[in-house]
């Protein structure tokens, strides 16, 4: 988020009302995702700040550009109901002023062709790239698709990472990052993988967490976090926290996380981590976790 990129009053936000951002899918017969009901949690704060970040920088810079690592086929289904509600995609490319270009990517071939055909119907003239493959494995696809940023030509990306395990790579996200404006919404899928698996993961055989945390010293200090008293859980949001200050990005602590736990047996599944090499961009996380609290508050 560059400093003059953006206003720190959402404005925009607080005028509009209580708009919900976790929309409504059609049954077309194409696959979709059967996700627990707190995702629509994750789907309203994704649409939410999209909808900020795209509005306050279409007069800003010359891109804006949407990527989505673990983007799916476009729809979900909400578990035990009969709800059909829009993936983070059709979200990002429901906005009033769309990105300028959407770099989608998605593993399962399925999935993939659901997606095409489903932002083909919505969205038929945006400028969107599609990458086939797990992300780790087709990075550099993806880097060619981010426009070249310059004096010229000044670059502003997103990029929302929702995997359902910790298969996500630091260094992914490394790459991504180096020499670019670009904030990162990152599922840190720590309670629906991590904790479910630690004794698997914290064997010395296993390379999991280390790739995940990009410090294969992980262990070292996992220790002495639990001499303190310190869950697994909460040293990991913690680690990837530090990690993401190494690469630039601002301090941010587990409770400016959004922790999301499970609707049965609260259970914490995730925390929704928001990064951003510049205040401003912190602020608008913010913003966004106020009102889009107030919106599921009224929703239930």
């Amino acid at each position: 988020m560059a400093a003059n990129g953006m206003s720190s009053q959402p404005s925009h936000v607080s005028k509009r009302g209580h708009k919900d951002y976790c929309l409504p899918g059609t049954d077309d017969g194409l696959p979709a995702r059967e996700v627990g009901v707190w995702a629509e949690e994750k789907y309203r704060r994704v649409g939410m700040y999209c909808e900020m970040f795209a509005t306050g920088m279409k007069a800003r810079w010359d891109a804006r550009v949407y990527l989505d690592l673990y983007a799916g086929s476009g729809q979900s289904r909400l578990k035990n109901t009969k709800r059909l509600v829009l993936g983070s995609p059709l979200i990002a490319l429901s906005i009033p002023d769309p990105f300028d270009r959407y770099i989608l990517c998605e593993a399962d071939n399925r999935a993939m062709a659901a997606l095409r055909a489903r932002v083909q119907r919505v969205s038929p003239a945006a400028d969107v790239r599609y990458v086939s493959g797990d992300v780790n494995e087709t990075l550099e696809q993806v880097i060619r698709e981010i426009p070249q940023h310059g004096r010229e030509h000044r670059v502003l990306s997103f990029c929302f990472v929702d995997p359902f395990s910790v298969g996500i790579q630091f260094n992914t996200i490394r790459r991504l990052a180096e020499g670019r404006a670009i904030d990162f919404l990152i599922l840190l899928a720590l309670g629906m993988d991590a904790n479910r698996n630690i004794r698997s993961y914290v064997s010395a055989q296993s390379t999991r967490i280390g790739e995940f945390l990009g410090s294969p010293d992980w262990r070292a200090r996992w220790d002495e976090a639990q001499k303190s008293g310190e869950d697994f859980i909460y040293f990991l949001a913690r680690e990837y926290a530090t990690a993401m200050e190494r690469i630039g990005y601002l301090p941010t602590l587990p409770a400016e996380m959004h922790r999301v736990r499970s609707d049965l047996k609260n259970l914490p599944l995730y925390y929704l981590a928001f990064f951003s090499k510049h205040p401003l961009g912190k602020q608008f996380w913010k913003d966004v976790q106020k009102y889009s609290t107030d919106q599921f508050s009224l929703r239930l």
